[in-house]
């Protein structure tokens, strides 16, 4: 199925809206519906990227922080003094 958009406008704003968000028309498109569709109750397939991303962003800041074994200074791992020799 193809979309044709006569309003030169709203071709300009997807286009920015792309190179924006660093995606595709088709997806920016996409994005909006699916979030319109939302707002409006109707079930959309998948949330929108900005959602998912949002969700996986809590599930990685849920996850306790990982304290290393090693305390020591990368310089001082490699062996590097002050100067900068070993």
């Amino acid at each position: 199925m193809t979309i044709v958009i006569e309003d030169t406008q709203l071709e300009l704003l997807a286009q920015q809206l792309a190179v924006t968000e660093g995606v595709s028309v088709t997806e920016v498109l996409r994005e909006s519906l699916q979030s319109l569709a939302g707002l409006r109750g109707l079930t959309a397939r998948k949330a929108p990227l900005r959602e998912r991303l949002a969700a996986l962003a809590s599930e990685v800041d849920a996850v306790p922080q990982h304290q290393p074994v090693d305390t020591r200074s990368d310089d001082e791992i490699l062996g590097y003094n002050a100067h900068g020799v070993w």
